[in-house]
């Protein structure tokens, strides 16, 4: 007898209302991977006929409502007047609590490393239900060393302890798999990033060569770099966008104050996410110039509009495997392949669109996590 998918309820915990805000339309100031891949995740599953309940810290209100997709939203107030330590123990720690029962869904899911993790964890195995941990970027796995992720003491021993304990791990990599294999002898899960496909043709960009950055602005993401190479390519415009880091706000400063003092740079600060396609249809090709990353969105993005990317980080090498761009290791080489990449844009058009189709698209992916789903 076949099963029906709408016997298995999946909740989604995340810290964040980014998601929420795209489920229902609405501009959202910060939008970072996870968030953008538990979105389409969400609407993809609802679509498909199973329940989801997206569960998530508001501050101010409480929310229970459904959006057009049909995800059930559940939002908990934890915001408090208390000092962060009292305020972790008195609202943020028994609010997400609550939100994990209230929700009552059979399958839990979240998506980076976090104090929550050990929560679900725990909250799982006592009520006998199923927790996936998908992890979000390459230092996921050694999130209990110190100095190697940016979660306090007490949040890596939860994450720690949630990343020992949760029933399924996915990764978006091999090279994630592999650094959890080696620091915690677990296997995982590979479920490459989801990105729709855009229905229309391959347009390809016109006028004076565009180079795209799209990032939070933090010391990782090496934005300075980026202005390196648009400083060495002055007949190549090079359009920047980003918002602070909440650690390092003076950082966005001062990239700011440079970007405006150089001719060829567009420094476009804040752009919502529902208004950001356009630049990378308007670019030639998409620049990352970070050091650590999980799988990019933006490498997607790029690449559903035809467009390569060239890279400081490789995930798996897909770049170079797939001729997907260029991955370079030193400045000099990220200047001549930024050069031959708007030269040569419409030459990667066929390629990164049919990678894209063939290894992410919602046929493939979907199907792999519904599986995920039922596992015993």
């Amino acid at each position: 007898m076949q099963k029906s998918v709408k016997k298995i309820h999946l909740c989604i915990l995340h810290t964040s209302s980014a998601v929420p805000q795209m489920l229902l339309g609405q501009d959202c100031e910060r939008v970072g991977g996870a968030e953008l891949q538990l979105a389409e995740i969400a609407r993809q599953l609802s679509q498909r006929g199973w329940p989801v309940t997206f569960a998530f810290e508001s501050h101010g209100h409480k929310l229970e409502t459904s959006t057009v997709a049909g995800v059930r939203l559940l939002s908990v107030d934890t915001s408090s007047a208390s000092l962060p330590i009292a305020r972790f123990f008195t609202h943020t720690l028994p609010g997400n609590w609550r939100l994990i029962a209230q929700a009552n869904a059979d399958v839990y899911l979240q998506m980076g490393v976090g104090w929550q993790n050990a929560l679900l964890a725990w909250a799982c195995r006592k009520a006998n239900r199923k927790f996936i941990l998908w992890l979000a970027s390459i230092t996921d796995p050694v999130c209990h060393k110190p100095g190697h992720w940016y979660l306090r003491a007490h949040e890596r021993w939860l994450a720690h302890y949630g990343l020992k304990h949760a029933d399924i791990i996915v990764a978006q990599t091999r090279d994630q798999q592999r650094l959890l294999h080696e620091h915690h002898s677990r296997d995982s899960v590979l479920i490459r990033n989801v990105w729709p496909m855009k229905a229309e043709e391959y347009v390809a960009p016109g006028g004076t060569p565009k180079v795209f950055w799209a990032a939070t602005m933090r010391a990782l993401k090496r934005p300075h770099l980026f202005l390196d190479v648009a400083a060495a390519l002055p007949n190549i415009r090079f359009m920047m966008a980003g918002v602070p880091a909440e650690d390092s706000p003076e950082l966005y400063q001062e990239v700011e104050a440079r970007a405006k003092t150089m001719p060829n740079v567009d420094f476009l600060g804040f752009v919502p996410f529902r208004q950001i396609d356009k630049y990378y249809a308007e670019a030639s090709a998409y620049l990352c110039t970070s050091t650590i990353e999980g799988f990019p969105n933006t490498f997607l993005q790029a690449w559903s509009h035809g467009r390569p990317v060239v890279s400081t980080f490789d995930p798996d090498e897909v770049i170079c495997e797939h001729n997907l761009g260029f991955h370079c290791q030193d400045f000099d080489e990220l200047v001549t392949a930024v050069r031959t990449a708007c030269e040569n844009s419409s030459d990667y058009a066929g390629q990164v669109r049919a990678y894209l189709r063939t290894y992410h698209s919602p046929e493939v992916i979907i199907p792999q996590i519904e599986r995920l789903l039922w596992e015993e």
